[in-house]
């Protein structure tokens, strides 16, 4: 029986059709098909592959987390919305993020200054002031107030170079510049010859000329005598020696570099090169007053024993004219310390630079001094550095002990010298006198910025049998000590033990027998007020 097909007859096909996991398990034959109805997928046979070939791949969409796709194909491929990027599934079934490979990325310009075009790629365009971080820009470069971009205020750099060598570009610098915490402000216009820079009666900078003396006779060698001057000059050995920095008119050449101050005031007049010049000849020359000494005429001058022709030379002698040639110090300073006072007509310069030539001078020992605090208590201006001291010796007490069966004991005494700048304020605490019986005295101390630097502990009572003696500290390791030594105190003792109604006194450190500061009182049979009154300690200053 055969089956007619005509023109309109519709055939329906089916081909082989199970699950995914059925495919697996059969090999199709060549050219057999077979569809997968839970993963939708079209395989093809050929005879051998087990399950069959694939016969499309499939775009699996957009996801967060590509392993969520699994299972998929080998060869499948869907978009990563976290990374902005396309993955190809290269091996398993897509459940492990090793199966993914990235093959593509989506960029996209985040704002003007980055372009993205298929022809020219990415491109960079305009950069404006908010298209940077402060933290990208390094040290010694900021942001300021509209994100544009200039130098901080503070540059670290250990070197700056000049951008260009030609010899006509300067290094430029504004006119206030602070150099090590200190602000200077430097002059405008150019320095003329021969001036440099120095600071007026208000401390600001400006081009000077030397100060030369108006008067008074200065020795021909002395820096106060001006480079250019020409003097003569006797020696013995001719001109073989003169003084330093002077050279003999001789018309020697020599360079610009050695002798730069002369050379920058007669340049080549009497001859030279572009390095070096001529000084000039006066040998065998008489010299005259000329308004241009550079273009004077040489005049002849003739000569004769007729004391009556006033015209000729009656008499002359050799003489060797030397220049000079190399400037040095003009105005030299002087400062006085170290335990001197100075005075300037009637005003105090000590410890301030002077010009010793600049008016009367006295140098003198400052006058001794001495301060003396026995109020008790603390007192934050205790002692103030004289002026015209640098140093200063210091006594130090506590206030001494009261006994009661037994006489109290003595404080200690500290002494030493201490060194500060004039006007320095040092602390000072006198120690209170104790009031009752058997009572250890207080402390008197110096100290600076909270820092102790000589401390007595007032006296001891002894208890029992075991006196106490008073004692004391020096920090000799504080920048203001020089030196110091503590003089320990006594303690007290009976008289007579059989006796309790006698008593003595503690043994003062350094200032004597109650009531002295800082010695102990005695007792008077364990009972009562001691027998005399305890003073309160003492601090002392001298110096000279």
């Amino acid at each position: 029986m055969g089956i007619e097909i005509l023109e309109n007859t519709l055939l329906k096909l089916l081909v082989r059709r199970g699950t995914d996991y059925d495919r697996q398990q059969l090999t199709l034959d060549s050219g057999e098909l077979g569809y997968t109805t839970d993963t939708k997928r079209l395989f093809i046979g050929d005879g051998t592959t087990v399950g069959g070939n694939l016969v499309g791949n499939k775009y699996k969409g957009r996801v967060s987390n590509l392993t969520t796709l699994a299972p998929v194909q080998v060869g499948d491929y869907a978009y990563d919305t976290d990374n902005y990027s396309y993955f190809i599934c290269v091996s398993g079934t897509g459940s492990l993020a090793e199966n993914w490979l990235q093959v593509a990325s989506n960029n996209s310009a985040g704002n003007e200054t980055i372009t993205v075009n298929l022809t020219a790629g990415i491109a960079v365009g305009t950069l404006s002031a908010g298209n940077f971080a402060e933290d990208a820009l390094g040290v010694g470069v900021t942001l300021d107030s509209s994100n544009r971009i200039t130098l901080s205020s503070t540059i670290v750099t250990n070197r700056i170079d000049q951008a260009s060598t030609d010899a006509a570009d300067y290094f430029t610098l504004p006119s206030k510049l602070k150099i090590n915490k200190i602000d200077y402000t430097f002059p405008g216009g150019a320095p003329q010859k021969n001036t440099f820079l120095e600071s007026n009666a208000a401390g600001d900078l400006q081009w000077g000329n030397p100060n030369i003396l108006l008067t008074g006779v200065a020795p021909t060698t002395a820096a106060l005598i001006p480079v250019g001057t020409i003097v003569p000059y006797i020696s013995t050995a001719g001109n073989s020696y003169f003084p330093n920095g002077w050279l003999p008119c001789d018309g020697r050449e020599v360079l610009n570099s050695d002798y730069p101050d002369l050379s920058a005031i007669i340049t080549t007049q009497y001859g030279g090169t572009v390095s070096s010049f001529k000084v000039p000849d006066y040998t065998k020359k008489a010299l005259y007053g000329s308004d241009d000494p550079y273009n004077s005429t040489l005049y002849q001058v003739t000569t004769g024993n007729d004391s009556v022709t006033t015209t000729s030379l009656l008499s002359a002698t050799g003489s060797l004219f030397i220049i000079k040639a190399v400037g040095g110090v003009t105005s030299p300073t002087l400062t006085i310390s170290k335990n001197l006072s100075a005075r300037i007509n009637a005003d105090d310069i000590t410890g301030i630079q002077f010009n010793p030539l600049s008016g009367d001078i006295t140098i003198q020992r400052p006058t001794p001094g001495m301060c003396i605090l026995t109020t008790p208590g603390t007192l934050s201006g205790g002692f103030q550095m004289p002026s015209g001291i640098e140093f200063a010796k210091f006594y130090v007490t506590g206030s001494g002990a009261t006994g009661g069966n037994k006489p109290g004991g003595a404080a200690s005494t500290v002494t030493g010298y201490i060194s500060a700048p004039a006007g320095t304020v040092f602390t000072v605490t006198v120690g209170t006198n104790p009031t009752g019986n058997n009572t250890n005295g207080n402390q008197s101390l110096i100290s600076k910025g909270g820092s102790n630097l000589a401390v007595s502990n007032g006296g001891r009572t002894s208890t029992g049998n075991t006196p106490l003696h008073g004692e004391g500290t020096i920090n000799t390791g504080n920048e203001y000590v020089v030196t110091g030594h503590v003089l320990t105190g006594g303690y007290g003792s009976t008289i007579n033990i059989d006796q309790p109604t006698t008593y003595s006194d503690g043994a003062a450190s350094y200032w004597g027998s109650s009531p002295a500061p800082g010695a102990g009182g005695g007792g008077q049979n364990g009972t009562g007020p001691p027998k005399y009154c305890i003073g309160p300690g003492i601090v002392k200053f001298e110096w000279n």
